[in-house]
């Protein structure tokens, strides 16, 4: 199980480490996400800010396997940018890039320079994890109906998939959310729990057991056949009622996120002691 940095936007990284630290966290998933974290450029993504925050991540006892930093890969630089992500993902010692795959209005594009992506990340010694988006535009991934048939179409093994069971709840509302996860389980390489609750303006996230979907029986089928996870608990950020993003105008305050944390850990810590 990792952490996301996503709890902690509008922090620095040299707070969040021995943030995490307090809690308990030793697997961090490092997030550079647009419109989730406070605004960045591609240009930040260099290999000496990775190695500084690889080494910020080895004096708190932590390293970091998941990168999260999502871009559409049908964009016309997208190949660009992901060799940006895949490059900054090595320097801090991560092995997986979660990125969204495409809307449906880039996809042919994405399928055309899938094997030019692939070949980026296997330079790199990346594997490509494609997430399943919130936001309820058209995606070549909406649910776990189109995780095999993309799979397939892509063949090879530098693709999986990342699995997002809090997106559904504002991407698909017409699913069952806990169904259509354990329906994804035998395609997925890594979940996120993203603990959510909607109501009339939109989408709040929350901590472990307070959110609309009982995530206990996919965690339990998660640890019981050893399937990684990440805990991303974006605190600060909204959703409104087109599943659009936003973020509110100041950051959770430090004590709130660590004491949500340290919940949500026990949450699946209590879990795991059942199995």
């Amino acid at each position: 199980m990792s952490v996301s940095t996503a709890a902690y936007d509008g922090y620095d990284f040299h707070e969040i480490f021995p943030s995490l630290a307090r809690c308990g966290v030793e697997q961090v998933e490092v997030a550079f996400i647009e419109g989730y974290v406070a605004a960045f450029s591609d240009d930040d993504l260099t290999t000496a800010y990775g190695r500084e925050l690889r080494e910020e991540m080895r004096r708190n006892g932590q390293e970091c396997r998941y990168f999260s930093g999502h871009i559409d890969l049908g964009e016309p630089d997208a190949c660009q940018r992901l060799e940006a992500r895949c490059r900054f993902a090595s320097s801090l010692g991560a092995s997986f890039v979660i990125t969204n795959a495409a809307s449906m209005a880039s996809s042919e594009a994405f399928l055309a320079q899938a094997d030019e992506l692939a070949a980026i990340a296997r330079h790199y010694g990346m594997r490509i994890l494609l997430e399943n988006p919130g936001n309820r535009i058209a995606n070549l991934i909406d649910h776990s109906g189109h995780l095999a048939p993309i799979l397939e179409k892509l063949a090879t093994p530098e693709f999986g998939i990342n699995f997002d069971v809090g997106n559904l709840l504002s991407h698909c509302p017409e699913f069952d959310p806990l169904a259509d996860a354990l329906a994804a389980v035998p395609c997925v390489d890594h979940f996120h729990i993203k603990p959510c609750h909607r109501g009339d303006d939109g989408i709040v996230f929350t901590y472990l057991g307070e959110g609309d979907i009982d995530e206990a029986p996919l965690l339990r089928r998660l640890l019981k056949d050893g399937i990684p996870f990440s805990l991303e608990l974006p605190f600060r950020l909204r959703r409104d009622r087109d599943a659009q993003p936003w973020r509110l105008d100041s950051a959770v305050p430090l004590k709130e996120i660590e004491e949500n944390i340290i919940h949500s850990i026990q949450w699946v810590n209590n879990i795991q002691s059942e199995i």
